[in-house]
Parts: C-alpha cells; structure tokens; sequence
C-alpha cells in the first residue's frame, strides 16, 4: 500500500505548500519508515500553528525515543516485557499532548496505518478537541501528498472523535467517564485523565481510578504487545499517577520531569544510558518556563497546586498544605477587630476511636485573621460538646456568629444551642477537606494569618496545633483544620460582617440575616441566627455567666461600652453573698486599664 513519491517531487509540493523540503535521508527508501518523530512534527507544525514557530527541548527528544520504541513494536523488549505502559509526568505548556496525542499516533499511520488508537481525556471536549487536531494534519495537502496511498479515511465512519482508515486502522476519542463499549485499541493514551478541580475532590479522583481499572485496562487488543500511555501533570498524591504506581510500579515505566530540579539528577533514556544530567535548580525548558515564570505562578498557584504541577511532586518536600515557614505569631492583640467568631468541628460520639471535637476562636482585623488564645480539642459526647461551646461563648460573649458544622452530632448540637445563645450558625461545608485547606493556603503563605505567641499567652497547645496544621493531609486528624478552614472562609467570605454589622443592622434597622447573606462557595447557610432583640438579652445574661465562672472576658475597645454597661449591672450590689459582684468590678477595673477607658469615653 505505500507510495513511493521521488524525492524531487515530495521537495517541490512541500515547497508548494510553504512547508520546507523533507531532508535527502527521509526519503531514501520508503519515506515513512525512515521519517524520524521529531522531523515529522518540524512538518507538521505549520498545519495547526501556521503562526507560533517550532520550538524544542531535550525532554521531547526524551519523549520521542519511547514513542519510536512504541511504534516499532520494541518497547517491552526494550524497557521491560512485564510493563504496561508508560506514564510520562511533565509541566503543563510543554507540548506534551501536541507530541504525544497529536502527532505520534498520525505518524505512526505513516508505517503502520492499520494501528488502533483509543485516546481518553477527562472530558469528552478535550478528547474530541484532539481529534479534530488529527484529523485536519490527515486532511491537509502536505499529508495526502506524501501519505496519500498509504491509506485513506473510511467514508462509513468518519465522525470527529472516531474514524478509520482503509486498512483497518482506528482512532477513537472519549472522556474518562463515557461510554467505551465495545471499543479498544493497541495504543491506549490517557491524556489529562483528571483536571485541578477534580482532583481535590477524593468522591471524583476515586471515580476516575475505578474507571481506569474497571473499564480501560481491558480495552487494550492484545496485552502482549499493546501499550498504554499516561500523559499528566502530578495533581495529588492518589491521582492515576500515583494510583497505579502506588499498587504496580515494576509494571509501569515511569518519566517524570519537574520544571526545576529538586536535586542533581540524571535522566535515563529507554535503554538505561544517560541522556541528560540536570543540576540541583535546573530549569526543564528555560526558554518556554523561564524563572520569573515560575516565581509567579508559585505566588498566583500557591505552593501546594504548584508543587503537584509544575514540579511532579504533590506533597511538597517542606511539608504539607500549610508550611511552618508561613506561621506568624502576634505578641498583643489588635485594638479593635471587625469580628469574632467561634468554630466547632464536632463529632458523632466521644469514644476514644473517634475524631476530636475541634473548637477556635478567630477574629478579623485591618485585613488579617487573627487566632485568639483559646483552643478546645478533646473526645467528646453531645453533652461534654454543648458544655464546651457554652463555656467558650461566656469567655467571648460578643462573637458575632458560633460556626457549627452541620454534620456529625452538630444538627443536634445546633437545634438546642439555639435556644440560648445567639448567632449560632449550621455550616454545611462543600469542596471537601482538602479543597478547604487549600482555599485558605494563599492566607497562610500571604502572612495574612497571625496566631497566638505560646510564650507571650503561655499556651501549651500550640506546638500540638501546628503539627496538626502543617502536616494535613498526612496528619492523624483533620479536626483542628476543618475548625481553622471553617472559619477563615466564613469571614473572608463575608468582608466587613461581625460586629460592625451589628451596629449597622442597629442603625438601620436590618435583620442579623442581612449581614451574613452573601454566598459562599464552600458554606451554605444552614440555621439562622436569632434577632438582635433576642442577643441583648442573651447576651446580658452570658456576660453575667462568665463573671460568675471567674472568666475573663475577651473583646476590643468599640464592643466594650456595651460589655461595660453589663458589668457595672453586675457590680453594684458587693458584699459577702454576692462574690460575682466583686468579680464585674475587678473585670471592669482590668478592662478599663486595658483599653484606657477614661480617654476612651472622653474622646
């Protein structure tokens, strides 16, 4: 079936076109067996980037070696007969899908048009996106004048995402969770199984590994001489990436090319030689990732996604999402916060194999998210929980909003709680845990985030919270990031709420839902808080409750006139049956010096 064109008529076609000539050794002989990857794609190129130049790197040449091992029927011999396939993880904007979904599988027709390929993307558009990409190269003049009597497109199936050729050959093109009935291939290329958005959902990678194995490992034709083909960058530790390596590596050669090298390492090619010795710091491709590039896109991507990206290494060598480098410690607290709010991470029982119920304190102002000295984490049943949630709220009776997850015991939790205490709010969380924490690494990183001195506030906790903290999603529990994540998307998602919402709503005559309307994209609303009416009281009497417990009580200089109103009602009576009495007018003495009161109220 091949066609023998002369090598002066193959030149001047080519130049017809304003394609350069094929080289004199291409054309020695049957002109697709001896047409080399990298120069079939130097022709190629023209047709889908007319305008772009050609432009290339070692790692490709790296790629195209396994390709030509593919295509010729030596890769197994070559790099292990027990194998697989091979997965190939590089940076995103390297050219790998254009190399190794685009041109590969139309240069293997050149030789071998009776190949069956079967390509697989996380979406069918993207898929079928490649398809039409093979096509039109197999469409075009420069093709069919080379190639043309090789084979030709079959008229009876010739759709966008799937056609044959007339020798038997296939290409056929689906997203990772469509139908793939009755389809196969000798070449399996999974190209971007799993987009970011997926992948730090656990429901969505789990669907995608079982779809690989359930249904395409079995769609290779023949398992002695197919070969499937992973093409991704690193989006998570159990992406496909580290599914199938984490169960079967010795099956499965694998080509991982970080955008700057952790370390000084030498790159093998497929027959174990040396093709490249790369310096602790090396660029991958400097002129297509230079390191100004890089630099933004670990700022804009945070370290985490970049990491898994652009260096093939989802958990990042320093740690996990929130890195101890990022912590920042204030010494005294702010003036004045915007608002405060408590978040409880709850539990379905306080045996000692469950979770830990999680409670914080945090607070915003002049833009940061400040954590207050106070920390709950214990196994606890429903009753220890309610307990602990009433305590914390009589220590900071002005918290704006007491955040509950609404899972677990919190419905219950919540129901009752709202019957005493005001701003009590169901958290139904959306996104997933790891999608939480990430939201919130950008706040870390940024510096925007402050705790607690342990020295300054003497708090022995401190050192367990941050291993906690750091070492997520690896840590032994989550509670103390589900409680930090819940919070901080719930106050950056409502700027300017907390207690300045409340004079506002006090000056206009708004209800307390008004203040905390706005979506967000992880929470929804759950339970409404009651009425400002309903909070004075409550209020009153939790400012009271604290005073009798001996508690301190926690608030910034605008909520004190009102806190001091209620104290100094707790102090007028003193004598011997009436200690709280004494205990108001010593807070109130604390307080005063604290935030200068006389000059305070004066001014």
């Amino acid at each position: 079936m091949s066609s023998k064109k002369s090598s002066k008529s193959g030149a001047n076609s080519s130049r017809a076109e304003g394609l350069p000539p094929l080289p004199s050794d291409a054309v020695k002989g049957p002109r697709s067996l001896q047409l080399s990857l990298k120069t079939f794609v130097e022709h190629a190129w023209k047709i889908l980037e007319p305008v772009s130049p050609l432009q290339w790197n070692w790692h490709l040449s790296l790629i195209c070696e396994y390709l030509t091992l593919i295509k010729t029927g030596d890769f197994k011999e070559t790099c292990g007969l027990e194998l697989e396939g091979i997965i190939f993880n590089v940076p995103p904007r390297t050219m790998k899908s254009l190399l190794i979904t685009v041109f590969f599988p139309i240069w293997v027709w050149t030789s071998h048009p009776s190949r069956r390929f079967m390509f697989v993307s996380y979406s069918e558009k993207l898929s079928t996106q490649h398809s039409v990409f093979r096509r039109s190269v197999i469409e075009s003049d420069w093709y069919q004048r080379e190639w043309g009597k090789v084979f030709s497109l079959s008229k009876d199936q010739n759709l966008k995402s799937h056609y044959e050729n007339s020798e038997r050959g296939a290409m056929f093109s689906t997203g990772m969770q469509a139908t793939a009935t009755g389809l196969g291939g000798d070449v399996l290329i999974f190209d971007d199984p799993l987009n970011p958005e997926q992948a730090i959902s656990q429901a969505e990678r789990e669907a995608v590994n079982l779809r690989f194995d359930a249904t395409f490992r079995s769609r290779i034709n023949n398992p002695t001489t197919g070969v499937k083909i992973i093409i991704m960058q690193r989006l998570h530790e159990l992406d496909l990436t580290g599914h199938v390596l984490a169960r079967e590596s010795q099956r499965w050669r694998h080509v991982s090319l970080p955008a700057a090298a952790e370390k000084e390492e030498q790159v093998l090619g497929p027959d174990g030689r040396i093709c490249q010795t790369r310096a602790a710091g090396e660029l991958l491709w400097p002129a297509r990732l230079p390191q100004s590039f890089l630099d933004s896109q670990r700022v804009g991507m945070g370290s985490w996604a970049f990491n898994g990206q652009y260096q093939q290494s989802p958990a990042p060598i320093e740690g996990g999402i929130i890195k101890r480098q990022w912590v920042h410690f204030y010494r005294q607290m702010p003036e004045k916060f915007d608002f405060v709010v408590q978040s409880w991470d709850c539990t379905f029982s306080g045996g000692s194999g469950n979770d830990f119920v999680a409670g914080q304190v945090w607070a915003r102002a002049a833009g940061k998210y400040y954590m207050l000295p106070y920390r709950a984490y214990d196994r606890l049943d429903f009753a220890p929980t309610m307990a602990a949630i009433k305590s914390c709220h009589a220590k900071f009776p002005q918290a704006h909003a007491i955040l509950i997850e609404d899972k677990a015991n919190g419905p219950a939790i919540i129901s009752e709680l709202q019957k005493e205490i005001p701003g009590v709010i169901g958290v139904n969380p959306e996104g997933g845990k790891l999608a939480r924490a990430q939201a919130t690494a950008p706040l870390w990183e940024s510096g925007s985030i402050e705790l607690p001195d342990p020295q300054v506030f003497d708090l022995p906790w401190m050192e367990d919270y941050l291993h906690n903290i750091c070492t997520f999603p690896k840590a032994a529990h989550d509670d103390d990031v589900d409680a930090t994540s819940q919070a901080l998307i719930w106050m950056r998602s409502r700027l300017g709420g907390g207690i300045v919402d409340f004079y506002r709503q006090q000056a206009t005559g708004g209800s307390a839902d008004d203040a905390s309307a706005r979506p967000s994209k992880f929470y929804r609303r759950g339970p409404q808080a009651p009425s400002p009416a309903h909070q004075d009281s409550v209020l009153a009497r939790n400012v009271i409750t604290a005073v009798e417990q001996g508690s301190q009580i926690h608030c910034n200089p605008k909520q004190y006139p009102t806190v001091r109103a209620l104290l100094s009602r707790a102090a007028e009576k003193v004598d011997e049956e009436n200690p709280s009495a004494l205990l108001a007018r010593n807070e109130i003495e604390r307080l005063d010096q604290m935030f200068n009161w006389k000059q305070l109220s004066t001014g």
